[in-house]
């Protein structure tokens, strides 16, 4: 499929226009569909322009390798992840929120981008780092942001900060589901998750009764 634009370079930055952003946004997201495709190595620049129909100078202007737009691409989609999640009265329905966002967030298309980075990002500095700065983000401002609020309401000791490894328990087993097992991770399999895992978890750090799942 090809995406017709027009591709005509008046606007480069080199002129002192802005750069047309229905190219970069065309460019990007062809980008992304090959590496959900074909992983890393199926990206090159000639694959690039022949998909999106974007001549290679107006290419090489923006990008001036395969490895740069990659790069562009994956931050662009990273930093459309949500974090931000709103107070939903108490420690279970805080963490089902995130959970769900983060089930959301790992559609099909992004969780086979993911996955063919795993291997990559071994063997590329650069890659790691992007990567592990978004998941970080993840753990701070959703994770840490939910268990912060229990403490700070009283259901979780402040101790619960420091528990990483559930953290890294409930982003594993979502990437699992969806992944390797090609599952959606529902409703149904996020409270399992919950009420199984993490809550049981959580409650040996709590200074209350345990919380139990309302909607069960």
């Amino acid at each position: 499929m090809s995406i017709v634009l027009n591709a005509d370079d008046s606007n480069s930055p080199q002129q002192g226009r802005p750069r047309d952003k229905n190219l970069d946004d065309a460019l990007i997201r062809i980008t992304l569909d090959l590496l959900s495709q074909t992983g890393l190595e199926g990206v090159t620049m000639a694959k690039v322009g022949r998909l999106s129909g974007i001549p290679a100078t107006s290419i090489y202007r923006r990008y001036p390798d395969a490895k740069s737009l990659i790069m562009a691409a994956i931050e662009d989609d990273l930093a459309k992840l949500q974090l931000h999640l709103e107070d939903h009265g108490s420690l279970r329905a805080d963490l089902f929120a995130f959970l769900k966002m983060l089930a959301e967030a790992l559609n099909p298309e992004r969780a086979r981008m993911l996955a063919g980075l795993l291997l990559p990002m071994h063997h590329d500095p650069e890659l790691a780092a992007l990567l592990s700065k978004k998941l970080e983000a993840i753990r701070n401002e959703g994770w840490r942001g939910v268990i912060d609020r229990a403490v700070q309401r009283g259901a979780l000791r402040a101790q619960a900060l420091e528990v990483e490894p559930l953290d890294d328990v409930a982003q594993t087993m979502i990437f699992y589901q969806a992944v390797v097992r090609r599952m959606p991770a529902d409703e149904v399999f996020l409270n399992r998750l919950l009420d199984t895992v993490l809550m049981p978890a959580l409650q040996r750090l709590g200074d209350g009764e345990p919380e139990t799942n309302v909607d069960a």
